[in-house]
């Protein structure tokens, strides 16, 4: 059969046909790629299976199908996908998995994935051994605890921890109550500042600054990763230490942010995916947690807020904004 390829922008993409017929000695692999964001998020572990001998349009066909981040249009994203009948999916973000979850309950298609929390969310049953048709690599573990350390050694004398907050993501609660662990074990109290439209962030980080805790963390949500600039912004503007894993916040003016180790973690998965695609079962592969979140430091944002982080910590920076 000929190879075509299909990269989505919304419910449908365009077919392209490609020279070449399969061969009963050269196998046409289908992989499907699904993102709640816009198109083009599959690229990197094209790439990566590029590198391992995946040629599109020789042994490897790939549809992608792309959300543009409306809800609503997951759940016939994600069966139109699986009617398709991939021999591999990839799914990039939290909403595309729980969407996979539903379409492949009754034909457990392979699945590879980047989450947040895919524990919380219910698309593996633990991390060792997912136990379903799921696996792939997540933050590595305690991430809220280097967020809380990194803070009690940026500002001295911190007393409380605020935590923009909205309860509709999935991954939102599960970070919360990691973060809450990580405050107790730090002796620094979370305070918690639920923010569910864009209206409601600079309101909610004065009521940080007035409650009196020096700094705060930004949780997972797309409203804090469409308003990032907006919330450095607001933490400068209130003399706040912004802590995140958006690296927008970051660069609008927060003081620093661990974000998700995509780098080092789709090379990893192009292995992964190789193995699926021989035949091995997801659920008998451990979710990957062992990447470093790269930590990104704003100096200029220290120097506003009038700290002097300590060299040590400088140090353990990936990326430093000068």
């Amino acid at each position: 059969m000929a190879a075509t390829s299909l990269s989505g922008t919304g419910a449908r993409g365009s077919e392209v046909n490609l020279p070449g017929e399969a061969t009963a000695t050269t196998p046409v692999h289908r992989i499907g790629i699904i993102t709640y964001a816009g198109p083009g998020g599959g690229e990197r572990i094209k790439q990566e299976l590029a590198r391992i001998g995946y040629r599109e349009g020789e042994n490897v066909v790939y549809r992608e199908w792309a959300g543009n981040r409306d809800l609503g249009a997951m759940d016939g994203h994600a069966r139109e996908l699986v009617a398709w009948r991939p021999d591999l999916i990839v799914s990039l973000m939290t909403n595309a998995h729980v969407a996979v979850q539903r379409a492949t309950a009754r034909n457990p298609i392979p699945v590879i994935f980047w989450s947040a929390d895919p524990l919380g969310t219910g698309v593996i049953r633990s991390y060792r051994k997912p136990g379903t048709n799921f696996t792939g690599f997540s933050y590595e573990p305690y991430v809220q605890l280097l967020q809380v350390r990194f803070l009690k050694q940026a500002v001295p004398g911190i007393r409380c921890i605020g935590h923009l907050y909205n309860h509709t993501y999935a991954p939102a609660p599960g970070t919360l109550r990691e973060l809450q662990a990580a405050g107790a074990l730090m002796n620094l109290p979370v305070k918690v500042y639920e923010v569910l439209e864009s209206e409601g962030l600079e309101p909610a980080i004065r009521r940080i600054r007035e409650d009196g805790c020096s700094g705060f963390v930004v949780g997972p949500h797309e409203l804090f990763n469409a308003n990032g600039a907006r919330i450095g912004r607001a933490a400068l503007e209130n003399g706040l230490a912004a802590v995140s894993i958006q690296i927008s916040v970051t660069r609008g003016g927060g003081l620093a942010t661990f974000a998700p180790p995509f780098e080092r973690g789709w090379t990893a998965m192009a292995l992964v995916a190789d193995r699926l695609l021989k035949g091995e079962a997801p659920g008998e592969i451990p979710v990957e947690r062992g990447f470093k979140s790269p930590m990104t430091i704003n100096l200029k944002a220290a120097s506003a807020l009038g700290l002097t982080l300590p060299d040590a910590l400088i140090d353990e920076a990936d990326e430093v904004i000068r």
